[in-house]
């Protein structure tokens, strides 16, 4: 713009001195060398002027050149952008239908000239693990993370891809880093949460609880559930490594709340008895009937090795005087006194839980109460009741 302005002025000068200059145009002697130039001071001017149009005149081409060749290029690299966004969109299509091979080939030949690239690797990892390459699976992993635009993206779909591997090691390995600059991240706690299970990490699982229940990663009752679950194998890891003595010891430790859950103290009762400890098995069992007469705890008393079950009969005729309707109690009565070889007792009280509700386990118990009676007959027929009771009902 500045050198058309000064072209004009230039013009401009030159029509009003030119007028003046005419009848006394001066001389003009250039020199160079052995070359000798005259002119009048006119003739100058107009050169300068045209010389300087010529200049205009050729950088103007010399850009449109330019130009022209940079339209060209974006027109090129444009239909490749095209080309590769079609490409992606394909293969990610193919990768939703399972078309393991075609989706790699197909995210691959778009990477080069995709706009996001990285979605091109992270889904030809996938794709690539899906037919089983996991050498592929992580070179590929290994460009995505080259570009380091996402890191969380990179590292939740190589976690990912590891877990559904069965690689539960490598994944938590992958995990672990991020948890402290993504504290919140549900997909994340998740995948974390599941990765415990797997590999039965039940202290960390419980470490990790108020994370997760805290970004709603869990429903109130997953979370109960997953707690529980979690007490549970931490009690049968630490009977395996402590015995019952440490076992004892965990649970004295754990709150009050938490030992008057039925589901926690059952687990504790089982491993007390697969540890040989029945009668401190029998003692939790006691105080807790008192106060939470619970069917799963008291399903547990006829698992007990006890050398007198005199003051366990005792206990469960107690709590039937509170619910005489209780088909659990009547069943484990009836087992207590099969166990002392009390067999008219036994019958009585299994006849009595199978009124309340049929029952294969309980039809057993009679079965075998009822030929200890020598009363064959009765058992035959009984076992028939039950062998159609276990049997699916056809319509």
């Amino acid at each position: 713009m500045i050198k058309i302005l000064l072209l004009v002025i230039a013009l401009i000068a030159g029509l009003i001195v030119g007028p003046d200059l005419a009848g006394n145009q001066g001389y003009v002697l250039i020199s160079a060398a052995n070359q000798t130039i005259e002119m009048s001071v006119s003739t100058l001017i107009i050169l300068v002027v045209f010389a300087f149009a010529a200049l205009f005149i050729l950088e103007w081409l010399i850009r449109k050149i330019f130009s022209l060749s940079s339209s060209t290029r974006g027109w090129f690299s444009g239909r490749k952008s095209k080309k590769a966004r079609a490409l992606t969109n394909d293969g990610l299509l193919k990768l939703l239908e399972g078309d393991w091979k075609q989706s790699e080939k197909l995210v691959m030949k778009g990477a080069a000239h995709s706009d996001a690239p990285l979605l091109n690797y992270l889904a030809a990892a996938e794709a690539a693990q899906g037919r089983g390459d996991v050498d592929s699976r992580d070179r590929y992993l290994q460009q995505a993370a080259d570009f380091g635009t996402d890191r969380l993206a990179t590292s939740l779909t190589r976690a990912k891809l590891q877990f559904r591997q069965g690689q539960y090691e490598e994944a938590l390995a992958s995990l672990q880093g991020l948890v402290d600059a993504n504290p919140r991240n549900p997909i994340l706690l998740t995948l974390l949460k599941d990765t415990y299970l797997q590999l039965q990490d039940w202290q960390a699982l419980l470490r990790l609880m108020p994370s997760l229940k805290r970004v709603k990663a869990v429903t109130n009752s997953e979370a109960e559930n997953l707690e529980q679950r979690a007490e549970c194998g931490l009690m049968a890891h630490i009977a395996t490594q402590k015995g019952s003595d440490g076992l004892l010891a965990h649970w004295n430790s754990l709150s009050r709340a938490a030992r008057q859950q039925p589901k926690l103290i059952a687990c504790l009762v089982q491993q007390l008895i697969s540890r040989h400890a029945d009668s401190e098995a029998y003692i939790i069992l006691r105080e807790n009937l008192k106060k939470h007469p619970d069917e799963t705890l008291i399903s547990l008393v006829p698992e007990l090795r006890l050398p007198d079950y005199h003051p366990a009969i005792l206990k469960l005729q107690d709590l039937l005087r509170y619910n005489e309707n209780n088909p659990v109690t009547h069943s484990a009565l009836g087992q207590l006194y099969f166990r002392e070889g009390k067999w008219a007792e036994a019958r009585t009280h299994f006849e009595k839980a199978l009124e309340i509700r049929p029952d294969v386990t309980d039809y057993a118990w009679l079965v075998d109460t009822l030929e200890k009676l020598n009363e064959s007959g009765a058992a035959n027929s009984l076992s028939r009741e039950a062998l159609k009771l276990a049997l699916p009902h056809k319509e």
